[in-house]
């Protein structure tokens, strides 16, 4: 299945120390491909106790984009990544955790046509802005850089206000 990153599941080293101190196997998040995600903005209104600030959420907003990774993953991939962003169902099988699976469609850098991806998307979002840490967003920067995203993305997210903050606290949230 293709998944659409956007925030620290960018940083393939974020997401195997998360994988390795939670006793899960890391998911091979190296191979992805750059791509955009139209009609979308990214924003921080969550709060994460393992991060200690605000987390990257993504909104419906016509004529704005998120520039992201694509990562074709199997199913056994992508509970680990449920896992690590708190996705959770209820008794009646509804998203009732942190974030919830959504499908999108994203275009991959240099390719004609859409995909269609599963991305993540919150649940109970504050509507103000949570600065995150300056940790995290080092991390999601370090994964943009890596997968080759645009300077431009890399400076609009560099834009975001932040709080100096700490490392994760891995008895924490996602």
């Amino acid at each position: 299945m293709y998944y659409f990153a956007y925030g620290s599941n960018l940083n393939a080293r974020a997401v195997g120390e998360w994988a390795k101190h939670h006793g899960h196997r890391p998911p091979p998040m190296k191979h992805g491909k750059s791509a955009v995600l139209d009609n979308y903005r990214l924003c921080f209104p969550l709060y994460s106790e393992y991060w200690g600030g605000g987390i990257g959420d993504i909104v419906y907003d016509p004529g704005k984009y998120v520039a992201g990774v694509l990562f074709d993953l199997p199913d056994s991939e992508m509970k680990v990544l449920d896992a690590k962003v708190g996705r959770k169902l209820d008794e009646r099988g509804i998203d009732a955790g942190v974030y919830k699976r959504i499908e999108v469609s994203v275009a991959e850098l240099g390719k004609k046509g859409q995909v269609t991806a599963v991305t993540y998307q919150g649940v109970n979002v504050e509507k103000y802005h949570i600065p995150p840490t300056q940790f995290y967003m080092d991390q999601l920067i370090q994964g943009a850089y890596a997968h080759g995203l645009s300077m431009m993305w890399i400076s609009y997210i560099q834009s975001f206000s932040i709080q100096s903050g700490r490392k994760p606290r891995p008895g924490g949230d996602k």
